[in-house]
């Protein structure tokens, strides 16, 4: 299904690009991920094989009638082809695309206590120095790792917490046995 969600996306994303709708689109899709995590029963109704294409399709129409008629219209499109419950893979393949044109890279701290605001701008300015982008930084606090930091990527993770430098300390003594 992954190869379904990156060529619906791409598509939608094409047609967002021709329209210079990106963003609007974006936004949209976002505000709508939202709404069907909340909802899981309304994912379910929109692929119920009991509710006819017409019937999901008018569903659509009530529910998003604030949505442009590209969201709407991709909704009902995945409706037709029996793929509503793609959408949030949909979703994050158009943010990867929506990033990549734009330069973002998403990056995820994790602390074992929460950043405070200088340390959080000096880390996203390093990031944003050291790649070249600029820098959505999403945060998680991890007790367990004790102090230090985890950066995740897509692609990456540098981990420089006292919790894997523990854990390496250890594996070092352990393979240097002394007898």
């Amino acid at each position: 299904m992954k190869s379904a969600a990156i060529t619906y996306a791409h598509s939608l994303f094409s047609l967002a690009e021709e329209e210079n709708k990106e963003q609007e689109i974006f936004e949209e899709l976002t505000e709508l991920i939202g709404i069907f995590t909340e909802n899981p029963e309304y994912t379910v109704l929109l692929d119920s094989p009991t509710v006819t294409v017409s019937e999901r399709c008018n569903l659509i129409d009530e529910a998003f009638s604030v949505c442009g008629e590209y969201v709407k219209n991709f909704l009902k499109i995945l409706c037709e082809k029996k793929y509503i419950h793609i959408f949030p893979e949909c979703v994050k393949e158009y943010e990867k695309q929506y990033n990549k044109k734009l330069g973002i890279e998403k990056v995820t701290a994790i602390t074992a206590v929460p950043l405070s605001d200088e340390l959080r701008e000096k880390l996203i300015k390093k990031l944003e120095k050291d790649t070249g982008k600029t820098i959505a930084l999403a945060e998680r606090v991890d007790k367990s790792i004790l102090g230090g930091i985890i950066l995740r990527t897509e692609n990456s993770q540098t981990d420089a917490s006292v919790r894997a430098r523990l854990d390496s300390i250890r594996t070092q003594l352990s393979s240097h046995q002394i007898d």
